[in-house]
């Protein structure tokens, strides 16, 4: 299933019109809350991923790429998703430097299947890179993934 998936992505994306826009988004995440299993174990600790991002010009785009997952044990999974952000920048930070707010959600393939929502904020540092901001919840059947709080930055260029 992985590799269709992953296969279906890069021909989405090699297949893009110029009419939207093509990014690399890298992105850290950090456990701001994380409950323990009945086990005693205190599960993800962070999330590191790579993925591509295409932005149509209504202000949604659709990412996918790889997740490498650190806690009790290191994995790696396929993570796809989609975000919408505000037509306007909800704020103008500095003169040049607009800020926009997003809600999203994505799907993230580890040994569980793990559903999350997410909102932030983008901010646009120069005319090629964006610095994202958010806060997503994580949730799964199983306990090892289920009702983690991870808060996160991103770089896209």
């Amino acid at each position: 299933m992985r590799p269709l998936l992953l296969a279906a992505l890069v021909l989405v994306s090699a297949n893009a019109s110029a009419e939207g826009q093509i990014a690399s988004l890298i992105n850290f995440e950090s456990a701001a809350a994380r409950p323990t299993t009945p086990d005693g174990e205190t599960n993800v600790t962070s999330i590191i991923g790579a993925n591509m991002e295409y932005t149509l010009p209504e202000n949604i785009s659709f990412y996918g790429g790889l997740s490498f997952v650190i806690g009790e044990k290191f994995e790696n999974a396929l993570t796809i998703g989609s975000r919408y952000y505000s037509a306007t920048p909800a704020l103008q930070i500095l003169p040049g430097i607009p800020m926009w707010s997003f809600i999203g959600g994505g799907v993230s393939f580890l040994d569980e299947t793990v559903y999350y929502p997410e909102a932030g904020f983008r901010i646009g540092i120069s005319d090629v890179s964006r610095l994202d901001v958010f806060v997503k919840v994580l949730n799964s059947s199983s306990d090892t993934y289920d009702k983690h709080v991870m808060i996160g930055a991103g770089l896209t260029f």
